[in-house]
């Protein structure tokens, strides 16, 4: 059974393409640190999702039968899935044993209305972490991994973006949310008037990538656990690669052998698979004129998020300071 003391005091809870897979196994090694066997649970932001409106896509991503996972002793890491029930949930905290920062994280928290007040309601005395990435180059990120992942076959950026944005209905798992995705003004303020700045600490996804121990550090002094233990930073999570074959790639990942085959394989043969499935060598480069498209969807946005943190943004992202 689970106890009060054992389920979360932390959540990351954003932003899609900020490196939250990464700290998910940063943190997981810290031994004062439980995070869930399932990454991301969408617990608190289940009021938000309609299950029913699902892209194919992300519906067989989410696909997990919870009462035989659990019961099976939650043996593999699963990256995402839908945990509404409350029994569930509590259920991926039973192994919880002496660690201080118990936590989670879910991309959704972010941008989902009512999370925040969600996770408020159940622990008010929870410390949030966001990641916030330069929007023009967390849109770009995402429409590659669609790409890799068979979500999309768009040859022109731009058009795919005002395509989702024109989507009707729309929301977490229905469309991709590119542009809103990065409006992270409100979203974060809204955890701001909920917990205070005290319990917040936005991170820029510029200094975790270029310094990754420091902004470990800080994520440790911020959850009140030891800052001097030392990551190993070795294995890196996401890497960007597109197939090498687009209509293969399309059969596995429409077909469901794709997402069969990460839960059940073992994960240095996953590796192998991705290497002879995809590659790395002569990615798409974001070009300059979709680059000002999207600075100036999101030059005011930029402003707000400034006047939030009260510092001048554009020394993190100088492309909004051009």
């Amino acid at each position: 059974m689970t106890t009060d003391k054992q389920l979360p005091n932390f959540f990351v809870v954003g932003v899609v393409k900020g490196g939250t897979t990464s700290l998910y196994h940063y943190l997981a090694q810290h031994p004062d640190v439980y995070l869930p066997p399932i990454k991301e649970t969408n617990h608190f932001a289940s009021s938000d999702i309609s299950e029913k409106d699902f892209l194919k896509g992300y519906a067989q991503d989410v696909n997990l039968d919870l009462d035989r996972y659990i019961k099976g002793g939650m043996k593999e890491t699963i990256h995402i899935a839908h945990v509404n029930e409350d029994h569930h949930y509590n259920a991926l905290f039973s192994k919880v044993e002496q660690e201080n920062a118990i936590g989670e994280i879910s991309n959704s928290y972010m941008i989902c209305p009512n999370a925040a007040k969600a996770i408020y309601d159940f622990n008010p005395e929870a410390k949030i972490l966001v990641i916030l990435r330069n929007p023009i180059r967390r849109a770009w990120s995402q429409f590659l991994m669609n790409l890799r992942e068979a979500k999309s076959d768009a040859d022109n950026f731009i058009q795919e973006l005002e395509n989702d944005h024109a989507q009707n209905p729309k929301g977490w798992g229905v469309n991709h949310q590119y542009l809103e995705l990065g409006k992270y003004s409100d979203q974060l303020k809204r955890y701001f008037d909920l917990f205070g700045k005290d319990q917040v600490l936005p991170i820029f996804f510029e200094d975790y990538k270029k310094s990754p121990d420091d902004v470990l550090a800080s994520i440790c002094t911020f959850l009140e656990i030891d800052a001097s233990f030392e990551f190993d930073f070795s294995e890196k999570s996401n890497a960007s690669a597109l197939p090498r074959n687009a209509g293969l790639n399309r059969f596995l990942v429409n077909s469901g052998i794709m997402t069969t085959a990460k839960k059940l394989t073992p994960k240095p043969l996953r590796q192998k698979l991705a290497g002879a499935l995809y590659s790395d060598k002569n990615m798409p480069k974001l070009q300059e004129a979709d680059a000002k498209w999207l600075r100036d969807y999101y030059q005011n946005e930029v402003g707000q998020l400034s006047e939030l943190l009260e510092i001048d943004i554009t020394k993190k992202w100088p492309e909004f300071g051009q």
